[in-house]
């Protein structure tokens, strides 16, 4: 084959490369893969370099020979490899594949020395063969990974130029073909066919692969915003809905809180009527000539008197029931208020029956006379603890409502002592006492929980219980 067919195969072969290295790094120098697109663009500039010398070898000086053009060309080889292990998330470095060139080119200079221009071309043909072959496989890889029929192009196409390469290479070890310029036979003509083909279709099959890649990111990007937006969407919903609900929750609140109120005045104002008609009825009668004769005013009197002790155990039990439906079913924080504990437990000894009330001893173990409290509530549960010390100790029980200090850490301690049989759960019950259902010690719980305090439920020796209400009080 002469010059004059030599030439311009390769001349055209180095062009379509440098044009394709151009047009890829104008198209794709800004999509997120940029440093695998520099890297295949810097082997297809170097591979269009070589391809320009070797048309122009006789217009360029004599070391600019085959090789340096077969350096180029193996590099550019290296380099795309390098772009698409980069592609596939491999290592970059190639420790085998390395030493097998750096071999070779050690065999290449030998004979390049030794004037073997024969072996010299064979052995670096069979090298660039071997390279490609690998550029190939790893196209391939990449194409069953990104699913891309243009990286399948790539394989093809690198794969058809390492056939070529090699029966090229197998052609001049043989002494079939030629290896001097301008007599290359139709070895010759096939290998730069298949290196123009090359030059076209690995690079139109780089850029398809960039391409399917960019295309497919945006897709994943725009199905995670419509994503997003749906769960965006879900979550303002469902944020909606539990507003509705709580407006719902506000308003049953709210209108059970009215109903509670009403209710609560319909029943007491009766109560407080029956009330203070038991006690005219009372003082009329004690205020008879003959009050103290006949055994039916007697009668009468006690009657009232025990009316009088179930209205107020049914005022107790009222008020035990709203304060467990209203104050303590409550999310806000407690209204507290600094308070006189000396007027606050004569209110609460107040609201016991007239008999109790003369029966409990009040002793001040402390010099603690003020506290910051919610007064109702602490009202509330004081006067359960005393109705609950004489309901399970029977109408002879002693009963003592101490005042102390604890200095470590600083509490009001509030005791109720009492000598009657003991821990109401487990002591039997005495005659003329009653076993309670514990709704009225639940809300000393309740109240002491709110104050951030407890309630301790303790044996008095020798015999009897101790109540005990801690609630905390401000370090000084």
């Amino acid at each position: 084959m002469n010059t004059t067919v030599d030439m311009p195969i390769a001349l055209t072969g180095g062009v379509v490369y440098l044009l394709m290295a151009l047009t890829m790094l104008r198209m794709l120098g800004g999509i997120p893969q940029g440093r695998v697109v520099r890297l295949w663009v810097a082997g297809a500039a170097c591979i269009g370099v070589s391809l320009v010398l070797v048309a122009s070898r006789s217009m360029v000086p004599s070391f600019v020979g085959f090789e340096l053009v077969a350096v180029l060309c193996l590099v550019a080889l290296l380099l795309q490899t390098a772009a698409l292990r980069r592609l596939l998330g491999l290592p970059r470095a190639m420790p085998g594949v390395h030493v097998a060139v750096l071999v070779s080119l050690v065999v290449c200079v030998a004979l390049s020395l030794a004037d073997q221009r024969r072996a010299l071309f064979a052995v670096a043909s069979l090298t660039l063969a071997a390279v490609n072959g690998l550029l190939a496989w790893h196209a391939r890889v990449t194409a069953r990974q990104e699913r891309s029929g243009s990286a399948s192009m790539m394989a093809w196409s690198h794969g058809l130029l390492a056939l070529a390469l090699l029966a090229r290479a197998v052609s001049v070890a043989a002494g079939v073909a030629a290896f001097q310029h301008g007599h290359g036979g139709i070895t010759f003509l096939v290998l730069h066919a298949a290196l123009v083909l090359t030059a076209l279709y690995s690079s139109v099959g780089f850029m398809g692969l960039m391409l399917d890649i960019t295309r497919r990111a945006g897709l994943q990007a725009r199905e995670a915003q419509v994503a997003e937006a749906t769960q965006r969407q879900a979550a303002e919903q469902t944020a909606q809905e539990l507003r509705i609900l709580l407006q719902q929750r506000d308003a049953l609140a709210t209108e059970r809180e009215h109903l509670l109120q009403m209710l609560a005045h319909e029943i007491r104002q009766p109560l407080h009527n029956a009330s203070g008609a038991l006690q005219a009825a009372g003082q009329a009668l004690q205020q008879q000539p003959d009050a103290q004769e006949g055994p039916q005013v007697g009668q009468a009197s006690q009657r009232l008197r025990r009316a009088e002790a179930v209205l107020g155990e049914v005022r107790s039990v009222l008020d035990n029931t709203l304060a467990a439906a209203t104050l303590l079913s409550r999310s806000a924080p407690l209204a507290v208020q600094e308070v006189d504990l000396d007027f606050l437990i004569d209110l609460a000894l107040g609201d016991l029956d007239p008999v109790q009330r003369r029966t409990v001893q009040v002793q001040w173990l402390a010099d603690l006379r003020h506290a910051e409290v919610d007064p109702g509530l602490l009202r509330l549960a004081l006067r359960n603890l005393l109705v609950n010390a004489f309901g399970h100790g029977g109408p002879g029980v002693a009963v003592q409502l101490q005042v102390a200090e604890q200095l470590q850490p600083p509490a009001l301690l509030l005791r109720v002592v009492d000598d009657g049989p003991g821990l109401p759960d487990a002591a039997p019950v005495p005659p003329g006492g009653a076993r309670r259902s514990g709704l009225g010690l639940n809300i000393v719980r309740q109240v002491a929980v709110l104050h951030g305090g407890r309630l301790d439920l303790l044996p008095n020796a020798p015999q009897g219980l101790q109540a005990v209400l801690v609630l905390p009080l401000p370090a000084a």
